[in-house]
């Protein structure tokens, strides 16, 4: 019997101390987790207790969790000559404040506890956080005479799960200000279970017991023992009586009602000259139900810590639950809203990317797709082909002689001169560069998008929840400008894209410039398998114009591009249109590659142009494009991404434990 009352003892212990620390790690969490997410995603320094909710917690709150063991702090407290130094010696097992017949000598707070707990001042300045001074170590009893900082002292007989608090009486004045009362309050405020000492002349005392209850009862309900001093003459009803005034004074209650939950055990003191001279022990006795016979020193070595931390601060815990589950809300928003806002700025760079595609080498695509398409056609084919170009080389000669005559008799104007696609292409890297450098200064970025693009259902969603955050605009025919407003990261890198050394990004996208002339060098083969498809796929009637193939030495070298962003497909002119695939978040959109009337082409001539040229075009236009916003994104967009990149995802698993411990924090 006796081990399993043991052996239940130390499971409810576990289970207790278990319960303390979860609920420490938990605040711990909050405290650490949560300003680090909200720096990543705001571009803030990391916060110190500048939000209201953290400043409860690391002022108010985790100092009484903040330890290695499951500690509570119980403060001794009452007004002057009531006997609180006496129990306060008593329950220390130490003689470490002085005692007397003389109101108000104690005149420091002083802290005890266990040397396992109470291990240095660093823990005491922790505990007594609320005091302006920080504690110094105990020599002697007389140190709490004077006034001065407060006071610790290791105490062996102090249980592990208590430090002890002596406190100035609260009803001793200097020329009508009550100094010890300014000096004991903010550590009332600091205690999680209060012993109050009262005499039988002060139990009805309304001044002492209303500031008790503003200080205590109000904050919390914190529990309370009551150690009422009084003569031996007096019977135990009459204690309880009078203990249940002093109890329903504190905690507010009506008269005649029961004792309020929050008191945990009354005890009576005798009065005695040789205690009050520090000549002999008092005499603590436990009176009523509420106490059941159990010794002071007793009660409180067995009280539930956790319990009573989760009890003391449930106002606390309940205002930070509050107020960090708004900021979690807010931040997940703000990755959200990041999240959405990088898929926007991938997009409008792919968009601005498009400006330096503007010319497309239609020669040198049509004679790569030429030489291919005819490497591979059958030999009957080849030898027409060959006769066609013997045949026709005398009147192209004839063509070419012709057009000299006439240009220098002023009949047929100077050809124009082939513009250069270098200087054209570093023009146009330049003037994409800049555009997308003044679309990332601006407070919202705008991404023109179709109907059914996901961005933009993803910005009617976030719209939805915060209008500022993303605006939708129709601009018709499916077409809309989704504004997004930039995270408070991107736009603290403003002036280091202001700073950005521009003849430098210059220099880079000259040099890069000259690579992008011209089709890619690695398409040959990837378009050598499209052209076999399509030879495959070839009926009777293209086959009997794979001449066509051979006679387009018509064209301009270089052909200019438009791109436009279309939800149906469009009319048909003398250009080639060619669709794109969505790359960069970039959906339905199309490529209009000028043909100019000059070259002659029919209907039939230019729609098998374009089912020649498109493979080729989708090629150079996916290469060209995943090189030009690379060089973007590195030259124009790096401090943004840079902020972006240390934005924390939705998904961040720390979210995940912040959540974990808001829900610790709900009431039971």
């Amino acid at each position: 019997m006796a081990s399993a009352s043991v052996s239940a003892i130390l499971w409810a212990t576990m289970n207790e101390m278990n319960a303390f620390y979860a609920l420490r790690d938990d605040l711990r969490a909050l405290r650490d987790v949560l300003p680090a997410l909200r720096a990543e995603i705001t571009g803030a320094p990391p916060a110190g207790d500048d939000l209201p909710w953290r400043t409860r917690l690391v002022r108010n709150v985790l100092p009484a969790l903040d330890l290695p063991l499951p500690v509570l702090l119980v403060a001794i407290c009452g007004g002057g000559s009531t006997g609180k130094s006496t129990l306060f010696n008593v329950l220390a097992g130490r003689d470490l404040s002085r005692v007397g017949f003389r109101a108000g000598l104690t005149l420091r707070v002083l802290l005890a506890g266990h040397p396992d707990v109470l291990s240095g001042p660093e823990v005491a300045a922790s505990l007594l956080h609320r005091l302006e001074q920080a504690p110094e170590p105990w020599s002697a009893a007389d140190d709490a005479v004077t006034p001065g900082p407060p006071l610790f002292a290791a105490a062996a007989s102090v249980p592990r799960n208590l430090l002890l608090i002596d406190t100035p009486d609260f009803d001793t004045g200097v020329a009508g200000r009550l100094l010890n009362r300014e000096r004991a309050e903010p550590v009332l405020r600091t205690a999680e279970v209060i012993v109050y000492v009262f005499t039988n002349a002060v139990y009805n005392n309304l001044s002492n017991t209303r500031f008790v209850a503003d200080v205590v009862g109000a904050i919390g309900g914190r529990p309370m023992v009551l150690v009422y001093r009084v003569s031996r003459a007096a019977d135990d009803a009459e204690v309880l009586e009078h203990c249940g005034v002093v109890a329903r004074h504190l905690y507010r209650t009506v008269q005649g009602r029961a004792l309020p939950s929050e008191i945990l055990g009354i005890y009576r003191m005798h009065e005695s000259d040789a205690v009050a001279l520090g000549e002999a022990q008092p005499s603590i006795l436990p009176v009523g139900d509420v106490t059941g016979g159990r010794s002071i020193q007793e009660l409180l070595a067995t009280l539930d810590v956790a319990r009573i931390k989760r009890r003391v601060l449930a106002a606390d815990l309940a205002q930070i639950r509050q107020e960090a589950a708004a900021e979690v809300r807010a931040l997940r928003g703000a990755t959200r809203r990041a999240t959405l806002y990088r898929r926007g700025l991938e997009q409008v760079t792919a968009q601005e990317a498009l400006g330096a595609l503007r010319t497309f080498p239609m020669n040198e695509a049509v004679a790569l797709t030429t030489r291919l398409f005819l490497a591979s056609s059958p030999p009957h084919v080849k030898v027409l082909r060959a006769t066609g170009r013997i045949a026709a080389a005398p009147l192209r000669g004839a063509q070419a002689i012709g057009r000299a005559l006439g240009r220098l008799m002023g009949e047929v104007p100077e050809e124009t001169a082939t513009p250069d696609p270098t200087a054209e292409l570093e023009r146009d890297l330049l003037n994409a560069a800049n555009a997308l450098r003044n679309r990332l200064l601006d407070d919202h970025l705008i991404v023109r998008v179709t109907d059914g693009d996901p961005l933009l259902r993803e910005a009617r969603v976030v719209a939805a929840e915060e209008h500022d955050a993303a605006q939708v605009e129709a601009l018709g025919g499916g077409v809309f400008n989704v504004h997004l407003r930039a995270p408070d990261a991107v736009r603290a890198q403003e002036g280091e894209l202001l700073a950005q050394d521009w003849a430098a990004v210059t220099h880079d996208l000259r040099t890069v410039a000259h690579g992008l002339v011209g089709l890619p060098a690695d398409i040959e083969e990837d378009l050598a398998a499209i052209v076999e498809r399509f030879r495959a796929g070839m009926g009777w009637r293209e086959r009997l114009r794979e001449g066509f193939f051979a006679s387009l030495t018509a064209l301009p070298p270089l052909l200019g591009v438009t791109y436009m962003l279309l939800t149906a497909n469009p009319v048909v002119g003398t250009g080639l249109w060619i669709e794109l695939q969505g790359l960069f978040g970039v959906n339905d959109l199309w490529a209009l590659v000028s043909i100019p009337a000059s070259a002659g082409l029919g209907e039939q001539e230019r729609k098998q142009l374009q089912q020649m040229v498109a493979p080729a075009f989708r090629l150079w236009f996916e290469r060209r494009l995943t090189t030009v916003v690379s060089v973007l994104q590195s030259a124009v967009c790096r401090p943004a991404l840079e902020a972006l990149d240390g934005i924390s995802a939705p998904d961040d698993a720390r979210f995940d434990r912040v959540a974990r411990a808001l829900a610790a924090l709900e009431v039971p």
